[in-house]
């Protein structure tokens, strides 16, 4: 594409280098590493390093021209362009450069603390279970229309989102189902594109380590709804107190939802039934009523389904196709994902619950999911070089709601598990210490609530749900990176448990 049509009408200037006139860009690049010769390199301002740092090897590269907020950048000879908004305009460039392909979409956004995974997946199935082509982009999975594939983090940079909904557009989709991070929001990634539908599921004390306070973090949130177009739909809990906040910023017509009854929600859900494979739902709304059954636990995920069944319909479903939908549908990877089998006598899940809230609602889930008088056990930790507040938080909901709440390491990255597991610690009431035991190695955690659950009791393994690394210390102020999956190794310690019965019963 040619530079000057790129750049016209952008919010930056050209401070330097050749003229842009004539010269053609073959790629739009945010990480040096990526440049190929021709491509337009972004440094912009990330979490932990500057781009600005990483021009010289992005020339090296065979970049074609730069994007930066310092107006004295010395590029030698290709063009320089100056944002006071890197990160807005990358947006801009990105969605010009690709067609703008959120356009031809019907593009539903997911935002709030709990919740995003799973109400994408269930949209994302829903559609493409009625044969409308849907895309997907979430923290543990891509869809670009051209096949699944692992994700990296929950709402990629501009760049390489425009990039992903520009594949669906050629992959034949209408409609992309998508996690938008507060993150992505705050840092202005997803400004240009075009929502068709915002929701709203919940907000919660996380992240504050980023955005500082609840009140900064839900002003990130309400930025969803702020870009709503007028023709557009916003789906809100309203069960929770942050509703109010998005339903103001919201520039489209609002459908509100509630699990608890509220009177006069667009949208309701009851709970009929629950058990260890799933439950039952009454779901009401503009689509009439559904009766459902799906393979999800708890009343959080009631809420789930149904925002994801006004998703659904706000994008054309209606209730025939949805509630046929329903009998297709999948849990996301690593969301009370089920490990072992109904022969096991001890039923074992893992989630990727990592905040004192989600904790709670994943604890409540799986206790209304006993059966007789079995005991709820916990395995959890808290991730290092993160949000420290809710560490205390988090033990304290594990130590109350859990029989048996097993402390251990979760991403502990640069910090001392055993320093975690002290501030954890801090949250136990002393009446609740003798029910709380400690392993800091997360392998032999796992295997201990294994081996000693006893039959008819239920096992959560929380924090790190579809992830299949972990970040430990390297002990010279860094990092190592080792494979770990909770389900591999919880899958691993039910098969030693069999071999024990069996052997016992020979």
């Amino acid at each position: 594409m040619r530079l000057d049509a790129l750049i016209a009408g952008m919010s930056m200037h050209h401070v330097g280098g050749i003229s842009p006139t004539g010269v053609v860009i073959s790629a739009l690049c945010e990480d040096s590493r990526a440049v190929t010769p021709g491509a337009l390199f972004i440094a912009r301002q990330g979490a932990k390093t500057d781009g600005k740092t990483f021009v010289r090897d992005a020339l090296a590269r065979g970049a074609g021209a730069i994007l930066t907020d310092d107006p004295g950048l010395d590029a030698g000879g290709v063009p320089v362009f100056v944002a006071e908004n890197v990160r807005a305009e990358s947006a801009r460039l990105a969605e010009r450069y690709y067609g703008g392909p959120s356009r031809s979409l019907s593009v539903l956004g997911v935002t709030g603390t709990n919740g995003k995974t799973t109400t994408t997946s269930l949209v994302w199935q829903l559609l493409n279970g009625a044969g409308r082509r849907c895309g997907l982009i979430g923290t543990v999975t891509i869809d670009d229309g051209g096949g699944a594939r692992r994700a990296t983090m929950t709402t990629p940079p501009a760049c390489e989102t425009s990039r992903v909904l520009a594949s669906m557009v050629r992959q034949g989709c209408v409609a992309a189902s998508m996690e938008v991070s507060s993150h992505a929001l705050d840092q202005r990634r997803c400004d240009a594109l075009r929502f068709r539908v915002g929701v709203f599921t919940n907000l919660t004390g996380d992240h504050l380590d980023y955005h500082g306070t609840m009140e900064a973090y839900g002003a990130a949130k309400a930025r969803l709804f702020e870009m709503l177009p007028p023709d557009g739909v916003g789906i809100v809990n309203s069960d929770d107190s942050w509703g109010e906040r998005m339903i103001r910023a919201s520039a489209a017509p609002v459908w509100t939802c509630t699990a608890t009854g509220r009177p006069g929600a667009t949208c309701a859900v009851e709970m009929v039934s629950t058990n260890a494979r799933g439950t039952r739902l009454v779901l009401r709304g503009p689509w009439g009523r559904i009766d459902a059954d799906v393979p999800l636990i708890g009343s959080y995920n009631a809420m789930n389904v149904l925002q994801a069944t006004a998703g659904a319909h706000a994008l054309g479903l209606e209730a025939g196709a949805l509630a046929a939908g329903f009998a297709r549908v999948t849990a996301p990877p690593g969301r009370l994902e089920r490990v072992g089998g109904p022969d096991d006598d001890v039923a074992v899940y893992v989630d990727y619950a990592h905040s004192d809230d989600s904790l709670r609602n994943v604890l409540i889930a799986a206790r209304g999911a006993l059966a007789g008088s079995g005991r709820l056990w916990v395995v959890f930790g808290c991730g290092g070089d993160r949000d420290r507040t809710k560490r205390p938080r988090m033990g304290h909901v594990a130590s109350d709601l859990a029989d048996v709440a097993v402390v251990t390491s979760d991403n502990p990255r640069r910090e001392r598990p055993e320093a975690i597991i002290e501030e954890v610690l801090a949250g136990v009431r002393d009446e609740r210490r003798g029910a709380v035991i400690v392993e800091a190695d997360r392998a032999r955690a796992i295997d201990l609530a294994v081996r000693e659950a006893e039959p008819g009791d239920l096992v959560v393994i929380a924090g790190k749900g579809h992830e299949t690394e972990q970040i430990l210390p390297d002990g010279a102020g860094g990092v190592r990176t080792v494979h770990f999956d909770d389900r591999e190794v919880a899958g691993e310690a039910l098969a030693r448990r069999r071999a024990v019965a069996r052997a016992g019963a020979a």
